[in-house]
């Protein structure tokens, strides 16, 4: 006994590519944010010292200002008595006009300055020359000299930068190893319901199946139990799809039967009657008869077939004319052309829809009826404004508890509402008046003229 092989078992893991990609994503976005931080904090720290120092040589000149009890100048401090000197002590070709205070940078003999103005300058500073002397200069008012502080005897910040930059590295460096951890973590909680999600839907058995169990349950409101939902209520469409298929062959297959077994019998029949001009005309009606049911049973499932698609012949269609044809098909075709067919269907009611798809249903309705009724008239008409009856005078539909699909009904009612509902109308059962069956076909007043438009 040869053994079937065994479903591959879903994997409990995410996608390693996943995985990587989330892992990279996180890890750039906290090294890029941790290093946009660090730029940040470091012109912070830059800015604060200009300030405080800035602050610092601000009291210093007003303290040499007073005139009474002022202390001497620190070191750090000098006088200028004019722009020339100034020129002179740094080697500065553009001389500020304002108070100030300025920020200049100057080489350490004195023979190139810059007077920062902008971050151009800045810039120029950074990329060339070894102007590493830095300065502030202020007007002195009583004077029209400089005061010119030299800001070398307080800088700390340029002192400890490669201290400084070795522990920004390590701290990015931890950054970047924690936002591995973190994006595994992440990883983890964001795909592993989405992983048990997947081994669900690998488990679950059929669609229709008694056991089948709801991919949603024991799921959390959230957008994993949003998707197993509406996994759900696809299989839950592919089951009724199912259903319905293998209900329309079993059907298919019942209503073909019949006018072949005639067709099969009659052409066994014919060759024993070929010298009977009476027996071989009645064969070959029965034969007539067997192709032309099995010519609307054949229209009657590519309509079917066709289902949800709309017919570029829809119209206005006659709904008289139509339920008239039909009878006098029913009248040529039956064995007994007397039986009472009547239509009580007022001229102005038209029924948009194609002709052909109306003209076949109504034929195999009254079709049916005669057929359910052999004793009885069949009669079609129109009522409550939208809809169309046919009525029959036999026992009429099955009570409960009784047979509820009796023999030789034709086309089943199963496919006729199938039809109706793929063109978006109703099919009602009931008792007619007369105590037979009804059978009624509901339009939407949306497509029912009951005054037709002259052309």
């Amino acid at each position: 006994m040869t053994r079937e092989p065994a479903a591959p078992r879903p994997s409990s893991r995410a996608p390693a590519r996943l995985r990587t990609k989330i892992a990279v994503v996180v890890t750039l976005t906290a090294i890029g944010a941790f290093s946009a931080m660090s730029v940040a904090g470091w012109l912070l720290v830059l800015e604060a010292e200009d300030t405080i120092m800035e602050s610092l040589v601000l009291d210093a000149v007003q303290a040499q200002q007073r005139t009474e009890g002022a202390p001497l100048p620190p070191s750090w401090l000098k006088r200028l008595k004019n722009d020339s000197v100034l020129r002179q002590e740094l080697g500065l070709a553009d001389v500020p006009g304002g108070p100030g205070p300025y920020e200049i940078f100057a080489s350490g003999r004195g023979t190139d300055a810059i007077l920062i103005r902008g971050m151009a300058d800045l810039w120029r500073v950074r990329l060339g020359g070894d102007r590493e002397q830095e300065y502030r200069l202020l007007r002195d008012g009583a004077t029209g000299g400089w005061w010119l502080a030299d800001l070398s005897h307080f800088e700390f910040t340029e002192t400890h930068t490669d201290s400084i930059r070795v522990n920004i590295l390590i701290a990015a460096g931890g950054v970047g190893l924690l936002a591995v951890l973190l994006s595994a973590l992440i990883a983890r909680w964001t795909l592993s319901p989405i992983v048990a999600l997947a081994a669900r839907v690998q488990a679950a058995p059929e669609p229709g199946r008694s056991d089948e169990r709801r991919l949603a349950e024991g799921l959390p409101d959230d957008e994993v139990g949003f998707l197993a939902r509406a996994l759900d209520a696809s299989r839950d469409q592919v089951a009724a799809s199912l259903v319905r298929e293998r209900q329309f062959i079993s059907e298919c297959s019942h209503e073909l039967r019949t006018p072949l077994a005639v067709l099969k019998a009659a052409a066994a029949l014919l060759p024993e009657v070929e010298t009977e001009p009476e027996g071989r005309a009645r064969v070959l009606a029965r034969m007539t008869r067997a192709v032309r049911r099995s010519e609307r049973l054949v229209q009657f499932f590519l309509v079917l077939a066709r289902e949800g698609r709309e017919r570029a012949d829809a119209g206005w269609a006659p709904l008289r004319t139509i339920v008239e044809e039909a009878i006098d098909d029913q009248r040529l075709i039956r064995a007994d052309p007397t039986r009472p067919l009547s239509a009580s269907v007022p001229e102005s009611a038209q029924v948009h829809a194609s002709r052909d798809v109306l003209l076949m249903l109504v034929h195999n309705l009254i079709g049916n009826a005669l057929q359910h009724a052999p004793d009885g008239g069949v009669s079609v008409s129109w009522i409550d404004e939208a809809a169309l009856a046919i009525d029959d005078e036999g026992p009429g539909f099955p009570g409960p508890g009784e047979d509820a699909r009796p023999r030789g009904y034709g086309l089943g009612l199963t496919l006729a509402r199938r039809l109706c509902e793929t063109q978006g109308w109703e099919l009602r059962t009931g008792r007619a008046p007369t105590g037979g069956a009804r059978v009624t076909i509901v339009f939407p007043n949306s497509n029912v003229r009951r005054h037709p438009i002259a052309d």
